[in-house]
């Protein structure tokens, strides 16, 4: 083998099951596996793990794969489509070539005529060195009132202190008192429901303006933090053991029947029982599997990029117009030498040469 261990990138769950599957029919199944946010935590580790120690030959992977994490010594990166980014694909081309000298290696596969632009305009991209710009969104309130619900949850605050507080960090560095208050009041007072008021993680004390937590503030800083929202995916449970593997999209649970077979990185589980929020599974033997499917998972493509892309457009639009132009001016000389010699055989019954070029054309009248 040219490449001891290659990474396979994907930008979709699907994809990354799809690949992983033709793969293994290649290469064997214990050479491939998958990766990707679905599967459980400890199945990621053990790929992860089975790559660094040599085991595995090619580890398909989705976005889950790209930062922090140490998988030992890789060969090569394969892309499979376009990374619809330039930091993407320079993120994932670093993970090759991790050894002092060493260069990443990334190789590029488009799927589709016009993913084939936009990998070639990023490709440009890069060799200009240009990359995304980042952009840091100004005051954003849901992680505004998460921070207030988890330091109320901390210790007792003065109104006045805490506003400074939020302040100091530069994305609410313009953040106005106004504003602060709406955040506070919505996270203090909650909403109404039949059931009563919910919701209302912070006290807050309207006479000496001093905020402290309510029950229930801490466990929800806790458990509920974050911007990803909520996906509301089944658990797969494999039995008898009772082992999560993973999580698959909750229409897909509710499309489903038992005695389907599915794949889940890697491997084919036939589906037991579907319950509510969880799916119950026993190991296929390697039956055919459908490939899951999730929902809005595949990225966008960056302002960057797609300005590279109107470039390289416009580029190959010009070289086209320009040899349409020559073309079409050594179409009319060519018809005009033709029609010159026929004129002359006709006019003067002598027979001569004629020759076209670009911008000429040329009449032989005699060889001697």
């Amino acid at each position: 083998w040219l490449h001891k261990t290659t990474l396979v990138f994907v930008n979709t769950r699907r994809m990354a099951e799809r690949a992983a599957r033709h793969l293994g029919d290649i290469l064997g199944k214990d050479a491939v596996a998958a990766h990707h946010g679905s599967l459980s935590k400890e199945t990621r580790l053990d790929a992860e793990q089975r790559l660094k120690r040599g085991e595995l030959k090619v580890l398909v992977a989705t976005a889950s794969l790209e930062l922090g994490l140490d998988i030992g010594d890789v060969d090569l990166v394969c892309q499979l489509g376009s990374p619809r980014s330039i930091a993407t694909f320079l993120q994932r081309a670093g993970r090759s070539g991790h050894a002092v000298g060493g260069v990443p290696k990334a190789r590029l596969f488009p799927q589709s005529r016009d993913e084939l632009v936009e990998c070639a305009a990023l490709l440009d991209c890069i060799r200009r060195g240009e990359l995304d710009a980042l952009r840091v969104l100004p005051a954003p309130l849901d992680v505004l009132a998460q921070q207030i619900v988890a330091e109320t949850a901390c210790r007792e605050w003065h109104e006045d202190d805490l506003f400074a507080l939020v302040r100091r960090a530069w994305p609410y560095a313009q953040l106005t008192h106004a504003r602060f208050m709406e955040v506070l009041r919505m996270v203090s007072e909650g909403f109404t429901t039949r059931q009563g008021q919910r919701a209302g993680y912070v006290h807050r004390d309207a006479v000496n303006h001093l905020l402290r937590e309510r029950k229930g503030a801490r466990l929800t800083a806790l458990t509920s933090g974050g911007t990803i929202p909520e996906t509301g995916d089944y658990t797969v449970m494999l039995e008898p053991q009772a082992d999560k593997i993973g999580t698959v999209n909750e229409d897909f649970a509710v499309e489903s029947l038992a005695g389907d077979v599915f794949q889940l990185g890697n491997t084919s589980y036939r589906i037991l029982k579907i319950e509510p929020g969880r799916v119950r599974v026993e190991d296929a033997q390697g039956a055919a599997p459908n490939i899951p499917f999730w929902l809005g998972e595949a990225p966008g493509r960056t302002d960057e990029l797609s300005f590279g892309v109107s470039r390289l457009r416009e580029e190959v639009g010009m070289v086209l117009a320009l040899s349409c132009r020559d073309g079409a001016m050594a179409l009319l000389t060519t018809t005009m030498g033709l029609a010159l010699r026929k004129r002359f055989c006709r006019t003067f019954n002598f027979e001569l040469q004629a020759a076209a070029t670009e911008d000429a054309i040329v009449l032989s009248l005699s060889t001697s």
